[in-house]
């Protein structure tokens, strides 16, 4: 039981922290906030497969950014973040979520999908984007 209030304490504390790096990598664009490839490159620096999970809870954030970069990113993480895309869909009841999920879905499977790390960024962009302030674990 312990374990478990634990695990829980972790995944919040964790999703907090992944959402803070999605918020600090955010552009812009009229005065409305929004997703772009910072926010993906910052995300996924950050993330391995053991944060699957909270990727696929972050599908179902009620902001909307969130939702996108989480989508995102989860497309850029192979066979494990497909099927969490694809696990997610069942439980996506509001029209945002599914459409998101549906969206990143076909850019998982289009050939000409090129990774995240492949964006060409010059130096001054790199260090432009905020990732996770500890190594990703």
């Amino acid at each position: 039981m312990v374990l478990a209030v634990a695990d829980v304490a972790a995944a919040a504390a964790r999703e907090d922290e992944l959402k803070r790096v999605i918020n600090r990598n955010t552009g812009f664009a009229h005065t409305t906030r929004g997703m772009n490839m910072y926010t993906l490159i910052a995300l996924r620096s950050c993330v391995t497969d053991a944060d699957l999970p909270v990727l696929r809870r972050l599908l179902f954030d009620r902001d909307y950014v969130t939702q996108l970069s989480a989508a995102g990113v989860l497309v850029d993480m192979g066979a494990g973040g497909r099927a969490a895309l694809v696990s997610a869909l069942p439980e996506a009841t509001e029209y945002r979520a599914r459409s998101t999920i549906h969206d990143a879905l076909r850019e998982a499977d289009d050939p000409a999908r090129r990774p995240l790390s492949a964006y060409p960024l010059d130096e001054r962009e790199r260090k432009r984007i905020r990732g996770c302030r500890a190594a990703a674990h």
